[in-house]
């Protein structure tokens, strides 16, 4: 079977085709193409997107300068970067009301911020750990989804991923919406009183749209900063985010005069006893894991930034302490909301609307500033958590015409209005109960490309492979898929889908009966651990009893020398023609 695959490879090199790993590594640069249309009308500007000269790809229809793996002087991302990131990350409206639904189903606070610090350490490993497979071999997620699931179901993972991606980058936008419309009432009170055009089935309103479209249109520049100077704008919004919740935190505690012990959040324990309780911390335990179960999968797409492997190890200890002190504060604000407004108040944008109703200019001034704050989260966490995953997702599918810039623009356009984001968080609750419970199959994919890396091939791959469409990682010559993952990977999230589709029933309408059993329920609570584990196990012993010895290698090939020696090159070119035409410094800020 090998001899046939190497005279297989070795006809499609005689024919033109993709070469071999190590003769693609060496391959000469395809000329980048034009449009001869479009560059009479503008000049700068090409329809096809750069292709670095060190690309692994044989043809420029296989990957770009995004889509290579990042050469030497654009690992740019230190310690202190994933530091600013993760800050930037958690200071969120969604984890600082993480707490409230875990509150509600009967778990007591103290509870609460257990089921915390549990999930977003384990959470936090997860990322650390698959981090470094992206530090090590500095490719994008979509990249290395080819190892162990081969070429064509890797485009089923990425697909999966992609969709959630662009789905939350509608969502957060339609919160930086909600701010925008809170800073143009705070400075217009006028504003609050235009009419409404828009029929309330849609779920948002004239004034709403005007904050929606504005906010659109002001994070579009943001999308557009590059990948080796985001790290800046983190660190930014690291420093304006706490600020902005400890104002918001200290001000209704100043209100209820110090005190947060008289409220209900506080004071109540838990409602419910026995194995419902245990459940009920496990369900909200596997809704931490959820959280950030994404970037568990595609953490790469950021790691492969870092300057060196270990760079990135600070996430497991940052992930678990920042976010479990936004869920205490965002518990304790609840509290002190409920004495200092009469009710438990767990949305910071409301809070600050409650500021412009004393109808002073001091009080108009601090929501003005306090949604300033809350549009700059909103921002960072489009950029962090959303639009760059989104847009390498793309870039996988057309690599020869989306890069990372294109590509975030074009999820930023389907997100926000592809999706109505709107409308999802007004009424579509089965569409929320849908994406938080997507963890089932998340958990599966994250497992297998850990195992494959660390356990079965134990860090010895090619990424020129990666590359080639018709190299070791192709698996079956018709299907191009690993079945050992396929297989794997439905064995992780089968179990717990009748779990799944009672969750989406029940979010719809809570007197649903869909004939699930308990047992079923249970086993959803658990899904991503379950699904995890699952996984990861069938994966390794299929591996273990029938490996696939023609992608077995005793060392690693990541072609490091070959994108260092073209990167010096590159180098010498930009400086070069950075010194001939002084660029300006919005062309310093915007190029890669």
């Amino acid at each position: 079977m090998a001899d046939e695959n190497k005279l297989q490879l070795s006809d499609v090199d005689e024919k033109g085709g993709a070469g071999s790993p190590a003769t693609s590594a060496f391959e000469p640069a395809v000329a980048t193409g034009h449009v001869s249309g479009l560059k009479r009308r503008f000049p700068g500007f090409n329809l096809e997107v750069r292709q670095e000269e060190s690309s692994f790809a044989a043809t420029k229809s296989a990957s770009n300068a995004d889509f290579d793996p990042i050469p030497p002087s654009r690992r740019t991302w230190n310690m202190g970067a994933y530091v600013a990131y993760w800050m930037a990350d958690a200071w969120a409206v969604s984890n600082w009301e993480v707490a409230s639904s875990m509150i509600d189903v009967g778990l007591s606070w103290k509870m609460a911020i257990g089921a915390c610090v549990l999930g977003n350490t384990i959470m936090g490993l997860v990322i650390t750990i698959n981090g470094r497979v992206g530090a090590t071999l500095h490719t994008p997620f979509p990249v290395l989804a080819r190892m162990p699931f081969g070429y064509y179901f890797s485009y089923f993972v990425v697909v999966s991923r992609c969709v959630l991606a662009i789905v939350w980058l509608g969502v957060q936008t339609t919160t930086g919406g909600q701010c925008m419309t809170v800073l143009l009432t705070a400075i217009w009170p006028s504003f609050a009183n235009i009419p409404n055009h828009i029929p309330a089935s849609e779920g948002i309103s004239t004034a709403g749209m005007v904050g929606f479209l504005l906010y659109f249109l002001l994070q579009l520049p943001f999308l557009c900063i590059p990948y080796t100077k985001v790290q800046h704008f983190f660190a930014f919004k690291s420093v304006i985010a706490p600020i902005i919740f400890l104002a918001i935190f200290g001000d209704t505690l100043r209100r209820a005069g110090g005190t947060i012990s008289n409220s209900t959040v506080i004071t109540q324990g838990t409602t419910v006893h026995g194995s419902a309780l245990a459940w009920a911390f496990f369900g909200n335990l596997n809704g931490v894991l959820g959280n950030y179960a994404t970037l568990g999968l595609n953490i790469a797409d950021f790691s492969r930034y870092a300057n060196k492997p270990s760079a990135q190890n600070v996430q497991a200890i940052v992930i678990p302490v920042i976010f479990t002190i936004v869920g205490l504060l965002g518990i304790f604000t609840a509290a002190a909301a409920q004495t200092a407004y009469g009710q438990i108040i767990w949305n910071p944008i409301v809070i600050i609307n409650l500021w412009m109703e004393t109808g002073t200019h001091g009080g108009r001034a601090a929501a003005a500033f306090g949604a300033i704050g809350l549009i700059i989260v909103t921002l960072g966490i489009n950029i962090s958590a959303n639009s760059i995953s989104a847009a390498n997702d793309l870039m996988s599918f057309c690599p020869k015409y989306i890069n990372i810039r294109r590509g975030q623009l074009l999820a930023a356009v389907i997100g926000s209005w592809g999706f109505v984001p709107w409308k999802i968080l007004e009424s579509a609750s089965r569409f929320l109960a849908f994406l938080g419970g997507y963890t089932i199959f998340l958990g599966p994919m994250t497992s297998i490309l850990m195992t494959d890396y660390y356990i079965v091939r134990k860090g010895n791959v090619s990424v020129p492979d990666m590359y080639n469409f018709h190299g070791m990682y192709r698996y079956s010559p018709r299907y191009a898929s690993n079945w050992r993952a396929v297989v794997a990977f439905f064995i992780g999230c089968i179990p717990p889908l009748p779990g799944f589709v009672n969750n989406i029933v029940v979010a719809g309408n809570p007197k649903s009966v869909t004939g699930v059993s308990l047992g079923g329920q249970h086993l959803f609570a658990i899904g991503y651990i379950y699904s995890f584990i699952a996984a990861g196990l069938f994966y390794w012993a299929f591996n273990r009893f029938f490996p696939h010895t023609e992608s077995i290698m005793d060392h690693p090939e990541t072609g490091e020398d070959v994108i260092a020696a073209n990167d010096a090159k590159n180098v010498e070119a930009r400086r070069a023609s950075r010194a001939e035409r002084r660029p300006s410094l919005a062309v310093q800020i915007f190029e890669v």
